[in-house]
């Protein structure tokens, strides 16, 4: 939370139930301040960081009353119920961009900027890291849908190796995997980031690898919390996951 207060976030809220135990936010300014950075922070941890064009007032609306297509706004409607039925407070916090960033002329976007390396490296528990923004977010999906769709066009992955590992309660649970050593020189060097990707889906999450984990320096594959919550949304706890190594620091997950 220091690192959000560093550069200019402000608290200007925070999230409360009503009489029919329903969550609403207050704020107390800035209702009508567009293009920021939001952050909702629980005793001084950092939960959930997003971007809007709207006014802040209209943005919040939205996950206190998320319609019906909005899976991101009554995802996190129910983790702010959940947290506040919990007797743990969230706060709003913002960050207004000034509109005096520029480069070449050019004005920069601090909120747009800034969002995903926030994200990255925070990593809020309640945000699906590394994801495909323009589908996590719901305003983009609004942009998506009053555009002319775009034909889909299907391309052979070409694959150096792939392999299979079982998802015992630890890999469920905690967001990386072991590589085999069999496969251990189809991967970077230690702390490169490796993007995942997603099988059957358009998303993709950033991780990293690890080779100072095992004693052997095979690769561990850090997924963190983006890669958890898929693998406990799409599988049960011992199914295997199969992995196509696509590049040294690319991958992609599928069940098998």
């Amino acid at each position: 939370m220091n690192r959000l207060l560093a550069i200019g976030f402000i608290p200007v809220g925070s999230w409360v139930l009503n009489e029919n135990h329903a969550i609403r936010y207050t704020l107390n300014s800035n209702q009508n301040t567009r293009n920021i950075l939001y952050a909702f922070i629980s005793n001084g941890t950092i939960m959930y960081v997003g971007k809007t064009t709207q006014t802040l007032n209209s943005r919040m609306y939205g996950y206190q009353n998320p319609g019906p297509t909005q899976s991101t706004n009554i995802r996190v409607n129910d983790l702010l119920r959940k947290s506040i039925i919990g007797d743990i407070p969230v706060d709003i916090f913002i960050h207004i961009d000034n509109g005096l960033l520029s480069y070449g002329g050019f004005r920069i976007n601090i909120a747009a900027g800034l969002e995903d390396t926030l994200i990255y490296e925070t990593n809020p528990e309640w945000n699906y890291s590394g994801k495909n923004k323009f589908k996590e977010d719901p305003e983009s999906e609004d942009i998506k849908k009053a555009k002319d769709p775009i034909p889909e066009i299907k391309t052979e992955i070409k694959t150096i190796g792939s392999f299979s590992v079982v998802l015992g309660h630890t890999y469920f649970t905690q967001g990386f995997f072991n590589v085999p050593v069999d496969y251990s020189n189809n991967f970077a060097d230690n702390n490169s980031k490796i993007e995942l990707l997603l099988g059957n889906t358009t998303n993709s999450i950033q991780g990293y690898i690890n080779r100072q984990a095992n004693k052997n320096g095979t690769p561990r594959i850090m997924g963190g919390v983006g890669f958890k919550n898929w693998v406990q949304t799409y599988f049960k706890q011992g199914e295997k996951l199969k992995v196509q190594i696509l590049s040294s620091t690319s991958i992609e997950l599928q069940k098998e």
